[in-house]
């Protein structure tokens, strides 16, 4: 296994695009007392430069969402009184799914059982690249063999303990194994494992990268749900990454690392807010451009 595969680069944006084809992303998620998680991930994969980005969420937060972003569009999916999401949401969802270039489903979901059967039911149904984050993944515990069998590109976003449900592990992580395990739940979920912490960890199971961006301004709720926003802007096309999700996501890591390194020299390493992040993403990948010009 590469212990430190290369950074794909970002070519500058051509003249003639426009909205449609620089990636269109569908946020999944959201539940009464979440329903900043995905306005937040929506708000990370705008700033990372995707076109067109609409949120799917619980009729009862729709209109929350709605007045958090005025960028992005919402979807209203069926909930019961609770606002949880339960599998009759799928028949709503389908619809939205053939625009979009890649998913992010989970910031928000919270962790009912009928939202669990739900996420399934998206899991298998999504043939876009889809971004798994947060509770999904609290859904898809011991369940990487769902993950395996989808047909498209797949990008799991898991914290140390979320990567333990992933596969049945009791124990915690230590920096020894971060690696391992990561690997672990790319092979067996034929996915890109992103394994976030201290040196966030990036497998397709062959290929590894160990960020280097990154700072304590980013130990602040919501920040990962901007990565998940991030992630999958680039998967959709933003930039060309070829169709590599593994590059894609290493990409995404590096670039939202830096947002935060940026904000921490502007700012200092604590008290910033994860929109706060989001809004540095530009200069982020801008640097990144720079760098790939001839």
């Amino acid at each position: 296994m590469a212990d430190e595969a290369p950074l794909p680069p970002i070519p500058p944006r051509a003249r003639d695009a426009h909205k449609a084809s620089v990636g269109r992303v569908l946020v999944v998620g959201g539940s009464l007392g979440m329903a900043g998680a995905p306005a937040l991930a929506a708000r990370g994969a705008l700033r990372a430069g995707a076109g067109l980005v609409t949120v799917a969420v619980p009729r009862a937060v729709q209109p929350v969402v709605a007045g958090f972003l005025a960028e992005a569009m919402t979807a209203p999916l069926p909930c019961d009184d609770s606002g949880v999401l339960g599998p009759d949401a799928l028949d709503a969802l389908v619809p939205l799914l053939p625009r979009a270039d890649a998913v992010v489903l989970g910031p928000g979901l919270a962790r009912a059982e009928a939202t669990a059967a739900f996420v399934r039911e998206v899991v298998t149904t999504v043939r876009a690249p889809l971004v798994v984050d947060a509770d999904a993944l609290h859904a898809l515990r011991g369940r990487l063999d769902l993950l395996a069998r989808r047909p498209g590109a797949t990008v799991v976003t898991p914290h140390e303990g979320e990567a333990a449900g992933l596969l049945g592990d009791a124990g915690g992580l230590t920096p020894a194994s971060r690696a391992e395990r990561a690997a672990r739940i790319a092979t067996a979920g034929r996915c890109v494992c992103v394994l976030k912490g201290p040196g966030t960890v990036v497998t397709d199971g062959t290929r590894t990268r160990v960020n280097g961006t990154g700072n304590a301004v980013l130990a602040t709720g919501g920040t990962g749900d901007v990565l998940a926003g991030v992630v999958a802007a680039f998967l959709a096309g933003l930039p060309d990454t070829g169709g590599d999700a593994f590059g894609a996501a290493a990409l995404a890591v590096h670039v939202h690392g830096r947002a935060g390194d940026l904000l921490a020299a502007r700012r200092g390493d604590r008290g910033a807010l994860a929109s706060e992040v989001a809004d540095a993403l530009p200069e982020a990948v801008r640097e990144r451009v720079e760098a790939a010009r001839p």
